[in-house]
């Protein structure tokens, strides 16, 4: 992604060529994981001046010949590119990695550290501090084989060696141990993957072939983590061939896409590996605005910069690179790392100047016959020569001599200075923890908050390849436990977040600027748990609006576990992290579930339409609602329906139903609706509700008899309205197939004879006689008295009405705009898109419409005669 130049400068002094970076576009970060970084160079440019620092001081011989070719310098170091046409684009249905939530937690003034969970599984703890592994399959292609020939596996293992190192320094603030567990070359009589200046393409088709070699398990002595292909073909981004190397974001541990595709351009491609490998550890580059925002600008001489021209071998990872990698790693992307390899192939541990001199270094570099220019500082930046238009000139690539390499009597290049090879330290330092930092802010002023406390590895610092701390890093507890005085009574803290982006729209021309956001549940994974995932109230879209909760927000409305850095943290019902505490069946916490009583029933006999089963009175908890299909059947034409306490339907109401799984936010709860789509049919509520709610069962079709339980609990102070409750022989006459059993027995008073009074009693409304349209309605009216008994002493100005209109809107057809014609002349065809939408909009299936008045959807046409 970055770029590393090779700049050319004509000899003279008063001619040479600026240093003045290629104006090559930045590799973008997308938020999901499938963005492609690309370290890409710059075009070459002509241009004249005096920089100070640009150029060695030329010999005489070079200094004629470079004035006469090119009249000037030229220099183009090698800059950023964007993906390429055809570069694996972002995943728009998953959401990824993303630079910003993992920045959130440096955003208080404090030493940046890391400090997120990991998850997957369980297999690394959370904010612990564990060895990674990167087993890595390193791959030649024949291009590679005739530039290098015998030296090959050597040359290619001396880049991994150095990646290694620079992945072993503890700038990088995690243990990190990059390990080649297998070798290949392919030949020309190989199947091996098609390789060309199409760097995209290449990355594609490699990714595919890796993942077909690879072993199955991971416990095989030969699965590979990470697969880096190396090659000399000059590969090619969107414009123009200016790409070193190319790798998916944020794509470690997934077997399809943690792969790499390197141009050789000498020893310097180490860094290029390392930089490929940082892309796919998900770090984007530095001066992407997640990162300045948190950590200002940062300098362009660390690992991630856009463009390589000299890293800081002192520190060449940026906090902003540590940071992304350690948030990456915690939250259960890099689980894949944590066994060790059984047989990895040695790296060679002498310096790599060490095995190439300076006339070898300019080889790799710019090819045979390249050698270095004289009068160049000792283990600065490493001049070559080269030939411009016939003319020979010195060029760079802006890296310094290799480390290793002999710059006098008993002294050798490290870190871009020559040293006293016996000065240079080579015992091995490993690091350890210093002190805990204080506690950090609470994350939430009320109901419930996390603050978190960090420790740095600092005492000593991991020094010469020594082993980075292993362990606890960060430590978190609870804060500010006092409930909240909520604005809105039984509106959730997840739901304020999600009610933040109201009025903005999302990218998509299905939603408008005006939509409400509400949390969704059902269907999210466990591991997206602690994710602010919004659906566009009564839509089913949904999206990604955060990356992570505030710390402290519930992780789902039927656990008291709470999210603690995008990690789901268990806690206890008294919102203490680590606490034991449970809620009773009675909903009350470290109860004993002996204040409540268990309202049960059971529902058998239907009639057409819409029957009423029970009401749930306001305060009833554990609310457990069942459907079964008729003798297993997944659809048998019953479905359970519910109504808020205005009358209002909440689920499969007005003979539309819901097969897929849903959530019904109500005040103080959510129900997990499981969808039409199973054999039983299901809804359930932790948390006590703060509204009643009425539910029925819609019997169509064959009229196949329901099976419908529900239970909950009340509290037993609770003056429920008993006409929500039939009781044998006591019920009205359309709801006498409804069974009740009270746990707790209800005391029958004497009775009070009083003076019969007689009204109207209406039954519930049989269903429409169409199902879209207009149809009729019609119900039993009847005179009854006091004692529920037929009467006809009933005013008969006050009866009401047995029969109405009914009908919803039917669904109708939505044309799109035609398809161009298949031909450019003569006669072709062309198509439309159609769709079934409900009047609300949902999408429905295509049979929901009538065919009969199906638009068009296919016809000719003719452009113009051919």
């Amino acid at each position: 992604m970055p770029g590393r130049g090779a700049g050319g400068t004509g000899a003279s002094p008063g001619a040479a060529g600026p240093c003045s970076r290629a104006r090559g576009r930045r590799g973008l970060r997308t938020p999901g994981p499938a963005a492609a970084g690309v370290f890409s160079r710059g075009e070459g440019f002509s241009s004249r001046g005096k920089p100070p620092t640009c150029c060695p001081a030329p010999s005489p011989a070079l200094r004629g010949a470079a004035e006469e070719a090119a009249g000037g310098g030229r220099s183009g170091e090698r800059g950023g590119a964007g993906p390429a046409p055809g570069a694996p684009g972002p995943d728009p249905g998953a959401p990824g990695p993303d630079p910003g939530p993992a920045l959130d937690k440096y955003r208080a003034r404090e030493p940046p550290e890391e400090a997120r969970p990991p998850g997957k599984g369980g297999r690394a703890k959370r904010f612990v501090s564990v060895p990674r592994y990167v087993e890595t399959l390193v791959v030649a292609d024949e291009s590679m084989v005739k530039f290098h020939g015998d030296d090959l596996q050597h040359y290619l293992l001396t880049l991994m060696a150095t990646a290694a190192r620079l992945y072993k320094h503890p700038s990088i603030r995690n243990p990190i141990n990059i390990a080649v567990v297998k070798f290949l070359i392919i030949g020309q009589d190989d199947k091996g993957p098609k390789v060309s200046g199409n760097a995209a393409l290449t990355l594609r088709n490699f990714c595919a072939w890796q993942k077909k070699w690879n072993k199955v398990s991971d416990k095989h002595p030969e699965y590979w983590d990470t697969a880096i292909l190396f090659t000399k073909q000059d590969l090619c981004g969107a414009t123009t061939c200016d790409t070193l190397g190319m790798a998916d974001v944020g794509t470690m541990c997934d077997p399809k896409r943690s792969c790499s595709v390197i141009e050789d351009d000498g020893l310097p491609s180490a860094f290029t590996t390392a930089h490929e490998l940082g892309h796919v550890f998900n770090m984007p580059h530095d001066n992407v605005k997640a990162c300045e925002e948190v950590f200002g600008q940062l300098k362009t001489n660390h690992m991630m910069s856009p463009t390589l021209i000299q890293i800081d071998r002192a520190n060449p990872w940026s906090a902003c690179s540590a940071a992304i990698i350690t948030d990456f790693l915690d939250s259960g992307h890099g689980d894949c790392l944590l066994d060790q390899p059984a047989k990895p192939i040695s790296l060679p541990e002498d310096l790599p100047g060490a095995s190439y001199s300076l006339n070898q270094q300019c080889e790799l570099a710019f090819g045979v016959g390249s050698k270095p220019c004289p009068y160049m500082q000792y283990c600065a930046k490493l001049w070559c020569t080269g030939k411009a238009r016939g003319q020979v000139v010195c060029q760079t690539r802006h890296f310094p001599w290799a480390d290793g390499t002999s710059c006098g009597e008993g002294r050798f290049c490290l870190k871009g200075a020559c040293v006293e090879r016996h000065n240079v330290s080579k015992y091995r330092v490993d690091g350890s923890w210093g002190k805990w930092a204080p506690y950090g802010q609470c994350s939430r002023t009320c109901g419930g908050g996390v603050q978190l406390a960090k420790r740095e590895c600092n005492d000593p610092v991991p020094a010469n390849g020594g082993k980075y701390c292993e362990g606890v890093r960060v430590k978190y507890r609870s804060c500010n436990l006092e409930p909240c005085s909520a604005a809105v009574p039984g509106k959730s803290f997840r739901e304020e977040q999600c009610e933040a982006f109201n009025g903005y729209g999302h990218s998509t021309n299905r939603l408008t600027a005006s939509i409400s956001w509400v949390p969704k549940y059902s269907g999210v994974s466990p591991r997206d748990k602690c994710k602010l995932i919004c659906r566009a109230n009564g839509t089913g879209y949904f999206y990604v609006l955060a990356p992570k909760v505030v710390d402290g927000t519930p992780c789902s409305p039927d656990s008291t576990s709470v999210c603690v850095q995008g990690k789901c943290i268990k806690a206890g019902c008294d919102g203490k992290l680590g606490s034991k505490k449970k809620f009773d069946k009675c909903s009350v916490c470290g109860g004993d579930n002996k204040s409540c009583k268990k309202v049960s029933g059971l529902f058998t006999k239907p009639m057409h339409g819409y029957n009423f089963v029970v009401v749930i009175p306001a305060g009833a908890s554990n609310i457990d609602i069942r459907q079964r299909g008729y003798k297993g059947l997944i659809s048998d034409d019953n479905y359970l329906a519910l109504k808020n306490g205005q009358g209002k339907y909440l689920l499969n109401g007005h003979f539309i139903v819901s097969a897929v799984e849903r959530d019904l936010m109500v005040k103080g709860s959510v129900l997990r609706y499981s969808g039409t789509g199973t054999a039983v049919e299901s809804l359930q509520a932790f948390k006590p509700i703060q509204e009643p709610l009425t539910l029925e069962v819609l019997s169509v079709g064959k009229m196949t008899p329901p099976r419908v339980r529900y239970s909950f609990y009340l509290p037993k102070e609770s003056k429920e309205d008993k006409s929500s409750y039939k009781k044998e022989g006591k019920s009205p006459p359309d709801l006498n197939n409804s069974v009740l059993s009270l746990s707790n027995r209800l005391d029958v008073g004497r009775p009070n004879y009083k003076r019969p009074s007689y009204k109207w009693a209406a039954g519930g409304w049989e269903a429409c006689s169409v199902t879209c349209g207009n149809g009729l309605q019609k119900r039993a009216v009847a005179c009854r008295d006091s004692y529920g008994q037929l009467a006809s002493e009933c005013d008969a100005a006050q009866r009401p009405a047995d029969v109405r209109l009914c009908g919803d809107p039917c669904p109708a057809w939505e044309a799109g705009p035609w398809a161009p014609c298949s031909k450019t002349c003569g006669r072709g065809f062309k198509r439309r898109m159609l769709k079934c939408t409900a009047p609300a909009g949902q999408l429905l299936p295509r049979d929901s419409c009538n065919f009969r008045r199906k638009p068009q959807e296919l016809d000719f046409c003719t452009l113009r005669p051919c």
